[in-house]
């Protein structure tokens, strides 16, 4: 097993896990939606995951030639998915005595936010420092199109209450998501 598959077997076992929690949110609102009210933003959260980690899988691909196993690779891959694992484990209630999977959303929208910030200011420092700024049109497209979406867009929707708002915000985090997957 060479380097990178070794890597890209550990990197898409831990993307695999945040799949698995979304996908078992999704199950679960379904399951609950008589009694409990979901709401969009929820669903739309898991659809983010889903897609962030199907991007992140082909992103991870398309620089293959140029990743081997290192400890610094290893340590972005979990600080890469890592995120991904909490926000799809933690942005539903416990099963029981939760009154609307959307308003446990609204009340911890601050953390699930924050930390859908991480992977791609991770993913920015780590492709800044293995190939730097050169050339620098390039690295600013790079920031501004297809990292700055994924930094601003949670960022500000951790400071709104408005789940109609937060509907938007995630709707435009997927279809960003999906453009990058076919980029």
């Amino acid at each position: 097993m060479s380097g990178f598959e070794y890597i890209f077997t550990f990197y898409g076992l831990l993307l695999g896990l945040a799949v698995a929690n979304a996908t078992n949110n999704v199950a679960e609102m379904w399951r609950s939606s008589p009694e409990v009210k979901v709401g969009l933003p929820p669903p739309l959260l898991c659809l983010f995951i889903l897609l962030s980690a199907a991007q992140g899988w082909t992103s991870f691909w398309a620089v293959h030639d140029s990743l081997t196993m290192e400890p610094v690779t290893l340590m972005m891959c979990i600080g890469m998915a890592a995120p991904y694992i909490f926000v799809s484990h933690g942005m539903t209630p416990a099963r029981e005595g939760s009154a609307s999977f959307e308003d446990y959303y609204i009340t911890h929208r601050k953390t699930l936010m924050a930390v859908l910030v991480i992977p791609p200011l991770l993913s920015m420092a780590y492709n800044l420092a293995r190939s730097g700024f050169e050339p620098l049109g390039e690295t600013a497209y790079w920031i501004g199109v297809l990292v700055l979406p994924r930094v601003v867009i949670p960022a500000a929707l951790a400071f709104i209450r408005s789940p109609g708002l937060h509907a938007l915000g995630l709707t435009i985090l997927c279809a960003h998501t999906i453009w990058r997957i076919f980029l």
